[in-house]
């Protein structure tokens, strides 16, 4: 197979922002519009989605109510705790670590899953609760567990807290036992992605060379089996003999995390090879995935063909048919543009971040006494936060841009 390279109140967490956009950033969504968008998804978030469960403070996973205070399903997953905690040490870090509320919120996710969600004779985090049944998902992922360890880490290197390194470094050497960093088996790209990607979170957080060195092995690996030479994008699943998986569905978000991690190791250093990969992956987003009112369709077809024909095989079972613009995973191809223009300079890539913000603010946006977040293309208001958190690191990814063009 070939290489993919060879293929061609609340807004105060930014007190340095000034009123004066960068004449040479061409992104028509201004500081000062990112800077009030994500102050009001986090008031979203302060005000309705925060429980007081199992002695501690946790967020819920969905909510079918409006606003969204209620959690649906009942369900408390650890990594969506730990997915919150990074959004907060990334806005407490924008604002020039003067907002510690955001590191305090980080504190309280990151202890409700070390206190309720660690087993420490298993070497895992339990993937969530479920309030209904008063019983934990014990099955261990290890890329939503790397999601915990990750910042657990970060947190621990801003403020150490040794029950956190602890734990994180347990699970990691399970998690780096697995079968994404052996070169004998087989890969999968979900799992690949998420775990390069929370390697380099954890790699930016504590600037250890070890974590550095595990995302280029997975996503090497993931590149090696995965990539689709013949008709471009990854496929979802990969073995060491070449063998293609049975369904071969393309999915944009589960590609946009591996066009994120490319682009991120570019950037840190590691090679053309990876920004050569993360364009060619984005030209087939670009090609096949992308809406004619510009957002991004979930899925397509293998060779890019068709994005209304049903997901393949094995896909899951709660996802809408056809050809939905699913607002998370919209965001993350947002967030996979930004590192593209980073890595490249290249306008085109904030064109489609402006396009894609416009139509998320057409089709997806809902409104709420205490702020506004973005939701699915339902007529009942389901707001899945787990999903939402993707919104707010494009917002997070947008913001840092700005700064940097200071």
């Amino acid at each position: 197979m070939n290489s993919p390279s060879l293929v061609c109140g609340l807004l105060v967490f930014l007190v340095a922002a000034t009123a004066d956009a960068a004449p040479d950033l061409p992104l028509k969504h201004s500081r000062e519009w990112v800077q009030e968008r994500m102050g009001q998804m986090l008031a979203v978030d302060d005000a309705y989605i925060w429980h007081e469960i199992l002695g501690g403070r946790a967020i819920h996973q969905n909510s079918m109510t409006n606003p969204p205070t209620e959690p649906n399903e009942g369900n408390f997953h650890t990594q969506q705790q730990a997915f919150l905690a990074s959004v907060k040490m990334d806005v407490y870090e924008l604002g020039g670590q003067t907002e510690t509320r955001h590191l305090d919120d980080a504190r309280d996710l990151l202890s409700w899953v070390v206190e309720n969600g660690y087993d420490a004779e298993k070497r895992q985090f339990y993937l969530k609760y479920n309030e209904r049944t008063q019983e934990w998902n014990t099955r261990f992922y290890p890329e939503f567990n790397m999601m915990n360890v990750s910042a657990l880490l970060c947190y621990n290197a801003l403020r150490p807290t040794p029950e956190f390194a602890q734990a994180s470094e347990t699970v990691l050497a399970h998690i780096l036992e697995t079968d994404s960093f052996d070169p004998g088996k087989p890969k999968n790209l979900y799992a690949s992605g998420y775990l390069a990607l929370k390697l380099l979170d954890a790699y930016d957080g504590t600037g250890e060379e070890r974590f550095l060195v595990a995302a280029r092995t997975a996503i090497d690996l993931a590149n090696d089996m995965m990539w689709d030479g013949e008709h471009g994008g990854w496929l979802l699943s990969g073995s060491p003999d070449g063998k293609l998986p049975t369904h071969t569905t393309k999915f944009a978000h589960v590609m946009a995390n591996m066009i994120q991690a490319c682009f991120r190791l570019h950037l840190h250093g590691q090679g053309e090879k990876y920004r050569d990969t993360g364009v060619a992956g984005l030209a087939f987003l670009s090609e096949h995935l992308r809406s004619p009112d510009g957002g991004w369709y979930r899925h397509t077809t293998r060779d890019g063909s068709d994005p209304t024909k049903p997901p393949g095989v094995g896909d899951g079972r709660n996802t809408e048919p056809g050809t939905p613009c699913v607002y998370d995973r919209m965001a993350q191809v947002i967030v996979a543009c930004v590192l593209a223009y980073r890595a490249t300079g290249d306008a085109k890539y904030l064109w489609w971040v402006d396009e894609t913000l416009d139509k998320m603010e057409r089709t997806h946006l809902t409104k709420y006494p205490i702020g506004v977040n973005y939701g699915y293309t339902r007529a009942d208001d389901y707001q899945n936060t787990w999903c939402h958190l993707w919104g707010l690191k494009a917002m997070i990814a947008m913001a840092r841009l700005w700064d940097e063009t200071e």
